[in-house]
C-alpha cells in the first residue's frame, strides 16, 4: 500500500480544533484516516472497515482492552464495556466494604464517565488509601471522590504533540517540548532522565 491506512477517533479527548491539527499532522505523513468506521473482519489478509477490504499483510488494533471479569465476580451492575458502576465513594453499591478503581470503574462526573486514563486511576488509589485508612482509624469518610483533570496530550510523529490542560491548547512543537519535559520529569531515576535527554538531544 502506497499508504497505511488508519481508523483513529481522538472523540471528546481532546478539543475539536486541536483533533483537527492532530488529523491534518497523521494526513501528511501519509496515514489514510477512517473515522466513524466500524471493523468488521479481519483476517490473514487484511481487514474490512465498513464493507471494504484493506489489503495488508500486518494489522495492528489498538482499540483498548477488555476490562476485568469482576464485575461478574461481584454479580453487580456494569456499563456495556463491563466496568463495576460504582458510588461517588468508589464504593460498589451494597458492598461498602468493596472498592473498584481505574479502567474496571465506571463513575460519571458532570455528565460525562471518566476516562479510563492513568490519571484516573492514580488518584482513585490515592482516594481509596485515604478512605480506608480513616476507616481504619476511626475517622469520618473523606468526601466524594472528585476527577481533577491535569490536562492531555498525545505525540504524533517526530517532534509534533497536541497539548490540552484547562484553556491551554498547544500543538507542534512546542507542545512536543512540552510532552518531552513532563516525560523526562517523571523518569523515575536521575540516570534514567540524562539518559533519555541524551538520546532526544
Amino acid at each position: 500500500m502506497a499508504l497505511r491506512d488508519m481508523i483513529v477517533g481522538f472523540g471528546p479527548t481532546f478539543a475539536e480544533s486541536l483533533s483537527q491539527k492532530a488529523y491534518t499532522r497523521l494526513v501528511r505523513m501519509g496515514v489514510k484516516i477512517r473515522t466513524n468506521a466500524l471493523v468488521e473482519r479481519v483476517d490473514t489478509e487484511g481487514v474490512v472497515v465498513g464493507s471494504e477490504r484493506i489489503a495488508s499483510r500486518t494489522v495492528l488494533w489498538t482499540a483498548g482492552v477488555t476490562p476485568s471479569p469482576v464485575g461478574r465476580w461481584l454479580k453487580t451492575e456494569t456499563d456495556r464495556a463491563g466496568r463495576v458502576r460504582v458510588l461517588r465513594d468508589l464504593t460498589v453499591p451494597g458492598r461498602p466494604e468493596l472498592f473498584v478503581v481505574g479502567d474496571t470503574a465506571y463513575l460519571e462526573q458532570d455528565g460525562r464517565p471518566l476516562p479510563g486514563v492513568a490519571q484516573v486511576a492514580m488518584q482513585q488509589g490515592r482516594y481509596v488509601g485515604r478512605a480506608i485508612a480513616r476507616r481504619v482509624a476511626g475517622q469520618a469518610t473523606p468526601r466524594p471522590f472528585r476527577y481533577f483533570d491535569k490536562g492531555n496530550m498525545a505525540v504524533i510523529g517526530r517532534n509534533f504533540a497536541i497539548l490540552e490542560t484547562g484553556r491551554l491548547r498547544l500543538s507542534g512543537f512546542v507542545a512536543w517540548l512540552a510532552w518531552a519535559a513532563i516525560h523526562i520529569a517523571f523518569l523515575p531515576q536521575a540516570e534514567n532522565k540524562l539518559l533519555v535527554f541524551t538520546q532526544w538531544a
